[in-house]
Parts: structure tokens; sequence; C-alpha cells
């Protein structure tokens, strides 16, 4: 019997190591009323780079996220993209009143893109204890997102996350954008850098669109986020980097890995003719090399654990172990 209750001890302990920790939501205050409505969790922007913050520091003291890595943000109904950014205090710098203002050069930041359900923001791992503020800015007009659930999670569970997400066919775009007759480049589709994390060598990228009238005459480009044409995009003219997509509801291509370099680094933009754009996705190959299997095994560093090989945070006092080495934490 001693021996049965030790080990559901032991898978107490295990599962509320691994359980998330979740943020309790504030009010969301929009900047200016004119043009962000703000309905429970829900933002509504009417204007390009409206903004809604959530404060997070309690009077006088902020708030501690050192036992999180990540910032996870659970959202719904996304209509468009938002920069969100997490703001800091650096212990020192007070308001008239005594309270804590934030410390523009500490600020972190992500995005949500249309259509997404899940964002995460690395946290400033110096002063996640002394969170003053998320906000949320808009990037077009007429968009909104509903935030659901926030979360502190580890750096082992966002990789957990980045892994499962690499198996099978990934959405990092859908909507529906027409891109007219006329190679307006206002409309054309851009897609953040971090939609592509999960990307791998031998990846392959689909993009589905309707074809407008004339068929025939349907055309997409697909470039970096410095609308160069992505060198490795099949079939692309090399002329003038654009495909013919006439008659076909998609089109499908491997990518460089320069290319999908380049895109983890400074995005995606599609542009078309004649066409409307409705989803992109990328999926990654079934099989894995010996180098990334090695890579996949490489021990995850920053995390702090103590003797009994719990995850602990800065206040805690004794030996700890950090990147494979004892340290004594005072």
């Amino acid at each position: 019997m001693k021996k049965i209750s030790t080990l559901f001890v032991a898978l107490l302990v295990a599962a509320s190591m691994s359980a998330k920790t979740e943020i309790t939501l504030g009010t969301w205050s929009p900047w200016d009323a004119t043009t962000t409505t703000v309905n429970g969790n829900t933002l509504t922007m009417s204007a390009a780079w409206a903004g809604a913050g959530n404060w997070q520091a309690n009077g006088t003291e902020c708030a501690d996220w050192s036992d999180g890595d990540y910032l996870e943000l659970d959202v719904s109904n996304c209509t468009g993209s938002f920069n969100v950014a997490i703001e800091y205090n650096d212990g020192k710098t007070v308001d008239d009143n005594g309270n804590p203002t934030k410390v523009d050069a500490l600020t972190t930041k992500g995005s949500v893109a249309s259509g997404d359900k899940v964002a995460f923001i690395k946290l400033n791992q110096d002063y996640c204890d002394k969170v003053v503020n998320i906000w949320l800015q808009s990037t077009a007009a007429n968009i909104a997102v509903t935030v659901d659930k926030a979360y502190l999670v580890t750096e082992d569970e966002y990789q957990d996350y980045i892994d499962q997400k690499a198996k099978g066919e990934q959405v990092v775009w859908e909507g529906s954008s027409n891109f007219g007759t006329s190679w307006d480049g206002s409309l054309a589709v851009q897609i953040s850098a971090d939609k592509f994390a999960s990307a791998k060598s031998g990846a392959t990228f689909t993009f589905y669109y309707d074809c407008n009238s004339d068929a025939a005459y349907s055309q997409i480009g697909i470039c970096d986020g410095s609308w160069k044409t992505l060198s490795s995009a099949k079939d692309a003219d090399p002329q003038w980097g654009t495909i013919n997509v006439g008659g076909t509801p998609s089109y499908t291509t491997t990518l460089s890995d320069d290319d999908i370099k380049t895109i983890q680094s400074g995005g995606m933009v599609i542009k078309g003719y004649n066409a409307t754009l409705t989803k992109v996705t990328f999926t990654n190959p079934t099989t894995t090399n010996i180098n990334s299997i090695s890579a996949d095994k490489k021990i995850r560093e920053g995390s702090t654990f103590n003797l009994a090989g719990q995850r602990v945070d800065k206040t805690f006092r004794g030996m700890v172990i950090r990147n494979g080495k004892k340290y004594i934490q005072k």
C-alpha cells in the first residue's frame, strides 16, 4: 500500500509540474475609445494602429511571471493581424504616486494573425518578475480578436507545442484576399515570420485560391518580407517572379533551406493578379535526418531546477542546476 501511495503522490507532483499557470486578465482599456471597442475580452479596432492594454501591475507591485519562459495567449475569432507586447519595469522607475511604470527598452513582442488560435510571446527573463502591462495593437482597420485565456508556459512546453505543430499540414494564413487586376501592392497578403517557426528542410508550401474571370491570366508571386521573389519557388517566371495558376485550385512548391530561413526571419508576402487567395499552408516531410534528431536532443538552455529536478524561479535559495551545471543561488 505504501508503494502505491508513493507512486500516486509522484504522479500528482509530475502532473502539477507540467500544468500551465493561468494568468488572470484584468479589464482591457482602449487607447482611444473612438477607434477601439472593448466588449469583455473581445477587442474591435476600427482603425490601423488602434490598441488596448491589460494592466498587470497591482498598485505598487508588478506581476511576477518568473515561473514561465513564454506568455501563451489563447484567442478566437481573429480577423486580422495584431502586434502583441509585454511591458516591464526595471525596479527603479516609478510615477508620482510610487507606482511602477514601463521601461520601453525592456519590452518583448509577438503577433496574432487572422485565424490564429494561440500565440506565444517570449518573456524578458531578466525582468519577468516585474510585468506592468500587456497590449494588443491592430495593423489594419476593421479587425477584431477575442482573448480567451492567458498562461505562463516553460521552454519545454513551448517546444512541445512546436514539435506537435510540426506534424501534418499547418495553416499559416486563412481568409479571402482578392488581388484584383492591377497588381496593387496594398492588396498583397503579408504573413509574419513566427508562422513559419516549425517549418523544416524539405517542407512543401501550398497556396489555395479561387481564380477570377478569365482564369487563364490568374497569377501569384511568392516573396520574402522585403517583396523579393523567393528564388526556389518552382515555375516562377524568371523576369517577373510570378506563377501562372489559372484553372487550378491550388499551387504547391518546395522551398530551399535558404528560402525557409529567409521567411522564418522576415516573413512572407504573396502578391497576385486576377485571383482570390483563401489559404496558405506548409507540410513538413514525414522523416527527419540524423542532424534533425540530434538537434531535437540538444539540452534546452536557460531553465533552473533544484536537486529534485523541479523547475524553480529566481526566489529559490540553495543549490540549483542550470544548463547541466550546479550553482548556489543566493
